[in-house]
């Protein structure tokens, strides 16, 4: 017991003791935090209670003002309204101790403005990322939305990464989720680029006529080819000089013009001092014998090409043609006229046989039993003796005529159309290729009167739809061989394709019989300057060259050339400045090896086979071969064993550079054109099928082109050499009178209009911008329903002659009547009358015509302009229908077009020789109808012949001086009478328009701005032409 009381006394003692011990309290408090907080944010506030052992921790806190902010029990501040406030936290356990903070409540911080940085470029399929600042830097609203204006081009995320999907400019734009109206953006260009070893640069071209050979192409696009493949004697700068030297892509390093004599006896020698460091693309030299080769290829007396070498008169040139010494100018001539006058009498022949053969024999005869009679003519006499193998031959041409004409009217008929005596159109009445063949040859005709066709096969017109080409073909031919033989002779190309056939017949018999002592085997007045001895050009000698093993000239000679003329011709140095192409592609053996400088230029002399089976043979019309910036290449690449298949493939040429072309590699290694309608050039540009092309300068062409500049399209407009015009071939439309009708009918502003303002009226066939020009021409056909000008004594003179016989002045213009009056009397006054058809006809000749725009659609600065023609000719009793065609440009370079739209250009020097003297080769004088005019069987063209001697010896004239005013008005009086041969009528001085795509042509590199002229295009140094790459991305 008494144990248990200790024990409870002992509990009792420690209990008072544990009480009685002393209480440990808080004596001050330490707050941290931020000491600022904005309206409807926190912050928080942490306290800590002083010394670490107190009993009690807890903490109390208050707000001074409750609407400026409140405090949580845990310290965590929000501010209600912008000011200040005090935060009051006390000790519980001891109230005295306490503490303020004084926080200060800010207003809501909003964003003012955003910037971004980071990269404006991005390439395709790339991605870079753009940074972005929402400012002030205290704003607490940072969120931002991204959005790109093309996602076609570019796409943006939520984070500001950029991906590039096509090439253009787009602008990427930043707003604030918090206030849209605060943004901000920057366009980003997304660029690809290019690599000039791998991608090619495509160029579009229009259609071509596959003759791609340096002495034989005729068309522009062909030229265009060609001319890609080569290098020239010379070139031209701006202002129109030649030019030439180390640093001219030339053949000429050096040349001095030197001129000698007095009173008829002067002569001039063109010393041509030729670099020796160039070679063909197959790395070959270029050397004097390919100068050579070609020389003697243009001045042969078979040579029937484009080039008009031969209009120069060269010293021994005649005596080197008619292959007689020392011939003098008047013989010369008397030759020639030999050659033509042998070719017509043989003609002629063959006409008489045939016309007595069918008064003899009053019935169709059998080609066999034709053949037996006609057979029998052969030994009449000496003038019959050749009318069998003529009218054998005349037959052959006939039929390749024939089968030309067919393939020409493919796809025809769908733009055949016929007019009523009312007025009223008809379309679509021919639906198959087969009509419009018969229709083209005059076997369907057209009734105006009962608006309706008829056919001189069939009875009913609807059984020839059934017909197949062969049975059409057949027909024809059946038709005219053997009895209409001589109205083939007489008014189909087959007479005129005879006719140099048998010119060419007869110069090679004559130049077969001229004896080897009496040969004249080389050009006296072209010679190897330097080959046996040394020759001073410009005050430096070049000795004999010396030559490595493979033909190169050795560093430090050079090979001159030197050629002399008789007299002066100021056009002769433009005719120097010919292609060189290489004389081992273009020749053949024997020919090559017996090349000898003096007397064998590789060229069988005189030789129809020579120029058609080896310089024109198949391989060599498919593929050009030259010195030029680039070789023909194959579809897949190399430029080694190049077939035509592969050179011109699905409608692309293929290039790729010349690496031994001698003034540096070509920076962009392929190049292609691509064969493109016009039509359809600005689409294919814009889908990035091709990357250059060609245009019509019209204004609504060059305002697209400007709009399209944001998405990556540049052009380039330069002064243009060119200018329009509307051509007759007279051999087609044989009475000048009626040439001069369509001529009147012809509204020429209509073609002006066309182009809103970018080009200018022109009255005669040579640009405007040519020195030559006859500044103060006017129009010489006025239209018939325009306004009588002021002075007649420039027009027409029968228009002169009517208007005043009206009493007509100045400004006054024609009744409808007095118009038609006057079409009428011009071609009644021809001998046509108006046939049961309704359509003035002269035998069998009617006036029934095409008139051809050129191209696949009717949008052609020609085509209004043969609209209001027509519907002025048909009432007055023509045939006229208008035709679109897409291979006018190859029917044009054969002359197989009636009336045409067309453009040419000026050469730089404004001699006409090419275009319209009477011995020119130049294709285009076949389209004027100069073939049917110089033959003028039956004496049809007498005037046209005058004219045509007159115009000749003007333009011979014109070659006589360098003095510019005199050759001024030398060429002012033969424009004056390119106008009265009814051949050409002027209509527009054009520009020239170019677009292409600028994020892949890089086009710095074009040809500098201050050296484009009518003659220096944007691509002539298209050696030094970049893709737009990583290093010339600046």
């Amino acid at each position: 017991m008494k144990k248990l009381l200790n024990l409870l006394l002992t509990f009792s003692l420690l209990v008072l003791l544990i009480g009685c011990e002393k209480e440990i309290l808080p004596t001050s408090i330490e707050i941290t935090g931020e000491s600022e907080v904005e309206v409807g944010k926190t912050i928080s506030l942490e306290a800590k209670l002083l010394p670490e052992n107190a009993n009690d921790k807890t903490v109390v806190w208050a707000s001074s003002d409750e609407t400026i902010l409140k405090v949580s029990d845990e310290g965590i501040v929000t501010g209600i309204k912008a000011g200040e406030a005090k935060v009051i936290i006390y000790a519980k356990a001891n109230p005295d101790i306490r503490k303020e903070v004084i926080i200060k409540v800010l207003g809501e911080i909003l964003p003012t403005s955003i910037e971004i940085t980071g990269e404006s470029e991005v390439e395709v399929d790339n991605t870079s990322k753009l940074d972005v600042i929402v400012l002030p830097i205290n704003t607490s609203h940072k969120e931002v939305m991204w959005v790109s204006s093309n996602e076609d081009i570019l796409t943006v995320d939520e984070n500001g990464l950029i991906t590039g999907h096509k090439v253009g400019k787009t602008v990427v734009t930043v707003f604030s989720l918090f206030d849209k109206s605060i943004k901000t953006s920057i366009t980003i260009s997304v660029k690809k680029y290019y690599n000039n070893e791998t991608d090619s640069l495509v160029l579009g071209i229009e259609d071509v006529d596959n003759m791609f050979n340096p002495f034989y192409a005729i068309t522009g696009p062909d030229n265009i080819i060609v001319d890609l493949t080569q290098i020239k004697m010379f070139r031209n700068d701006k202002k129109l000089n030649y030019t030439y030297g180390d640093d001219v892509e030339a053949v000429v390093k050096d040349l001095q013009i030197i001129t000698e004599g007095e009173d008829g006896n002067v002569r001039t020698t063109y010393y041509f001092v030729l670099k020796n460091n160039i070679r063909f693309s197959n790395n070959t030299p270029l050397t004097i014998k390919d100068v050579l080769f070609n020389l003697y290829v243009y001045l042969d007396p078979a040579y029937n090409g484009p080039n008009s070498l031969k209009s120069v008169d060269i010293l021994g040139l005649k005596d080197y043609q008619t292959q007689t010494k020392n011939i003098s100018e008047n013989d010369y001539l008397l030759l020639n006229d030999k050659f033509k006058d042998n070719a017509k009498n043989r003609i002629q022949a063959l006409i008489d046989a045939i016309t007595e053969i069918k008064a003899n024999h009053n019935e169709n005869l059998s080609e066999e039993v034709f053949r037996t009679y006609l057979s029998a003519y052969t030994s009449k006499s000496d003038y019959y003796k050749n009318v069998l193998s003529d009218y054998e031959k005349a037959i052959d041409l006939f039929k390749e005529e024939i089968n030309k004409e067919y393939i020409n009217s493919i796809g025809r008929y769908r733009d055949i159309t016929f007019v009523a005596g009312n007025g009223s159109t008809y379309r679509n009445l021919l639906t198959t290729d087969v009509e419009a063949f018969l229709y083209n040859c005059g076997y369907i005709y057209w009734s105006k009167k009962e608006e309706r066709l008829y056919s001189s096969f069939e009875n009913d017109i609807y059984k020839i739809k059934l017909y197949t080409k062969e049975q059409a073909i057949e027909k024809v031919l059946d038709d005219m061989i053997p009895n209409k033989m001589d109205e083939v002779i007489e008014y189909w190309s087959t007479g005129i394709n005879l006719n140099n056939y048998l010119i060419n017949v007869v110069k090679e018999q004559y130049f077969n019989d001229v004896k080897d002592d009496n040969e004249v085997t080389n050009i006296s007045g072209i010679k190897f300057a330097n080959f046996k001895d040394s020759i001073r050009v410009n005050n430096i000698d070049y000795s004999v060259p010396k030559y490595e093993k493979d033909g190169t000239v050795k560093d430090g000679y050079n090979e001159v050339l030197s050629i002399t003329i008789n007299g002066i011709d100021p056009k002769a140095i433009w005719n120097f400045a010919f292609s060189v192409a290489p004389m081992y592609y273009y020749s053949a053996e024997p020919y090559i090896s017996q090349f000898d400088y003096e007397n064998n230029f590789g060229v069988k002399r005189c030789s129809d086979e020579f120029f058609n089976k080896v310089i024109k043979n198949a391989d060599k019309i498919g593929v050009p071969v030259g010195a030029g910036p680039y070789a023909a290449s194959k579809n897949n690449g190399g430029i080694e064993d190049i077939s035509a298949n592969e050179f011109y493939d699905k409608n692309t040429i293929y290039y790729e550079r010349n690496p031994y072309y001698v003034m540096g590699v070509p920076i962009i290694k392929k190049i292609n054109y691509k064969i493109i309608p016009n039509n359809e050039m600005l689409d294919n540009l814009y889908r990035g099928d091709v990357d250059f092309i060609s245009l019509d300068s019209m204004s609504e062409i060059v305002d697209e082109i400007q709009l399209k500049s944001k998405d990556g399209y540049g052009y380039r407009m330069i002064v243009s050499s060119s200018y329009g015009y509307i051509g007759i071939n007279a051999g087609k439309v044989p009475d000048i009178k009626v040439r001069q009708a369509i001529m009147h009918a012809i509204n020429t502003q209509d073609c002006i209009g066309f182009y809103e303002g970018t080009v200018k009226s022109i009255y005669r066939s040579m640009s405007i911008n040519s020195w030559a020009y006859p500044e103060h021409a006017t129009p010489y056909y006025p239209y018939i329903g325009g306004k009588v000008p002021a002075d007649l004594s420039v027009v027409n003179p029968d228009y002169a002659e009517y208007v005043t016989s009206l009493g007509k002045k100045s400004g006054d213009t024609l009744t409808k009547y007095e118009q038609e009056k006057f079409l009428r009397y011009l071609v009644e006054s021809s001998g046509y009358i108006i046939n049961n058809d309704g359509i003035y006809s002269k035998g069998s000749h009617k006036l029934s015509y095409i008139f051809t725009i050129i191209g696949n659609e009717t949008y052609h600065p020609g085509y209004m302009a043969f609209y209001h023609a027509r519907e002025i000719l048909n009432e007055i009793n023509f045939n006229i229908s208008i035709q679109v065609d897409p291979l006018g440009l190859n029917k044009l370079a054969k002359g197989d077009l009636t009336v045409w739209a067309g453009a040419r250009e000026t050469g730089i020097d404004p001699d006409m020789y090419d275009i319209y003297h009477k011995n020119s080769n130049f294709y285009i004088t076949k389209c004027w109808g100069y073939n049917e005019i110089k033959c003028n069987y039956n004496n049809q063209y007498s005037y046209e012949n005058e004219l045509l001697e007159m115009l000749s010896e003007l333009i011979d004239y014109g070659r006589k001086t360098t003095v510019q005013s005199k050759r001024r008005i030398i060429y002012s009086k033969a424009l004056d009478i390119v106008m009265q041969l009814a051949i050409e009528l002027p209509t527009y001085q054009g520009a020239d328009l170019y677009a292409y795509n600028s994020t892949k042509i890089d086009s710095n590199t074009f040809t500098p701005l201050n050296e484009l002229s009518p003659y220096n295009g944007l691509l002539d140094n298209i050696h030094k032409l970049s893709l737009v790459t990583r290093k010339n991305n600046y």
